[in-house]
C-alpha cells in the first residue's frame, strides 16, 4: 500500500510514450485509507496539567534537594536546577559565570525574614 512497486529504467522512460518533447506525462492515482491501525488499548497515561502543584509537592517533600538557603538561622532546602530554570541570577550562580557550582551547598540570605523568604 505504501510506495510504488514498479520503477522505470531511465532508458525505458526516455523511449516511452510518457516522455514527449522533454515533457513527462504522468497519471497519478491517490488513494485514501479509511481504516486505521488500532494499537493497544492501554495507551499512555498523561498526568493532569498541574505542574505548579507538582513543583510544590516536590519542594515540600524535599526529595532531590541539593542546595540550602540559610535565612536568619532557618534552613530552606531547594533544587538548583529548578531555581536556575526560572532565574538567570541563580543560573549564573549555580551553573556558570560566578564561582564553582559543584562546591556550593549553602547560600546565606540576609535582609529578609524567613516567613517572607518561604
Amino acid at each position: 500500500m505504501w510506495g510504488y512497486k514498479r520503477f522505470f529504467r531511465r532508458t525505458l522512460l526516455e523511449t516511452s510514450e510518457y516522455l514527449k518533447d522533454d515533457c513527462l506525462v504522468m497519471h497519478c492515482t491517490v488513494g485514501v485509507v479509511k481504516t486505521r491501525f488500532e494499537g493497544s488499548k492501554q495507551g499512555v497515561i498523561v498526568p493532569a496539567p498541574d505542574m505548579g502543584r507538582d513543583f510544590k509537592s516536590l519542594f515540600e517533600s524535599q526529595v532531590g534537594c541539593d542546595i540550602v538557603f540559610n535565612v536568619k538561622g532557618e534552613s530552606f532546602k531547594a533544587h538548583k536546577l529548578i531555581l536556575a530554570a526560572r532565574s538567570p541570577v541563580f543560573r549564573a550562580q549555580f551553573f556558570g559565570l560566578v564561582g564553582d557550582p559543584s562546591c556550593l551547598e549553602e547560600v546565606v540570605v540576609e535582609d529578609i525574614e524567613p516567613f517572607i523568604f518561604k
